[in-house]
């Protein structure tokens, strides 16, 4: 058994539905690509996180979450973190702002941010879902590898949310921009399953993970079955592992999105079944030294 220092939550959400308009929230009855959000129409502070996750968590990084004003909800996660602290340690630990990365240029978006201290990387989502990305702006690479390039220049990170359809195109952007940090969210989004669909996500995932600078998170795997099946999260987390090295991996509850479908104590025991079976170096680094180096935290 692994002898763990550490625990980082590297992929969270938190609201104020009193303080920032979230327009997902706010309509109520629609099915959504994780799930129907209903239940988790209420306030998320991190009184409620550490509520969740009792305690166990040292760290955070918080990730935008679909603000209809991203600074608005910037100044806010800002605000909890400066008044929320633990042991010299701020809840939520660094943050992850909302870049309308399609924009020819994000020079002033970014300097809006920047002041805020706890702003560490951007995240503006390519793809979804199947159904949803028929909604979503068309991925251009130019105009990303432009801003991709800008974001590197002011040491910020990215993290990726895209689904199979745009492994691709995405890869071959990114091949450009081998300067900055990518962590890619929720698995890169295995929708499909299946035995052919395992086989395709692990040959993409090797190919991405060909590329230093992108790190992989093991969280959101709820969304894709709108159900927790520990078994296939487990074979998803154990083959990123394998694929990207403990050094590149972390882990992240997605809460208060995944809490649809499993509690944070049932989910930190699929955590540390996980890290059970590494050596103490290895699961160091998934459980907090991965994220501490990548949000710089």
């Amino acid at each position: 058994m692994s002898q763990i220092t550490s625990w980082v939550d590297a992929h969270h959400h938190l609201w104020d539905l009193d303080a920032v308009h979230y327009p997902w929230l706010a309509a109520k009855g629609e099915k959504r690509f994780f799930g129907q959000p209903d239940p988790i129409r209420k306030n998320y502070l991190p009184e409620s996180f550490a509520t969740d996750h009792q305690h166990k968590i040292s760290q955070s990084v918080h990730i935008q979450v679909g603000a209809s004003h991203s600074l608005e909800e910037t100044a806010l996660i800002h605000h909890l973190s400066q008044s929320t602290q633990s042991d010299n340690i701020r809840f939520p630990s660094a943050a992850v702002v909302a870049i309308d990365m399609r924009q020819p240029s994000i020079e002033q978006q970014l300097a809006a941010h920047l002041p805020f201290g706890i702003t560490r990387g951007v995240r503006d989502i390519i793809g979804k879902s199947p159904e949803e990305n028929k909604f979503l702006p068309e991925f251009i690479p130019s105009i990303w590898l432009h801003n991709w390039q800008y974001l590197a220049s002011k040491s910020m990170s990215f993290d990726l949310q895209l689904t199979s359809e745009q492994y691709k195109i995405v890869l071959e952007t990114l091949e450009k921009v081998p300067e900055l940090k990518v962590a890619i969210c929720h698995f890169a989004s295995p929708w499909d399953q299946s035995k052919e669909g395992f086989s395709f996500w692990t040959k993409q995932m090797k190919a991405f993970a060909h590329l230093p600078n992108c790190y992989m998170k093991l969280s959101g795997f709820s969304m894709f079955k709108h159900a927790f099946e520990p078994e296939s999260f487990q074979r998803y987390a154990h083959a990123a592992i394998e694929i990207f090295g403990p050094e590149r991996c972390m882990f992240g509850s997605n809460f208060p999105v995944d809490k649809l479908y499993i509690s944070y104590a049932d989910l930190f025991i699929q955590w540390q079944e996980i890290t059970s079976v590494y050596n103490n170096h290895e699961a160091n680094y998934l459980t907090a030294k991965t994220a501490i180096n990548f949000y710089q935290l």
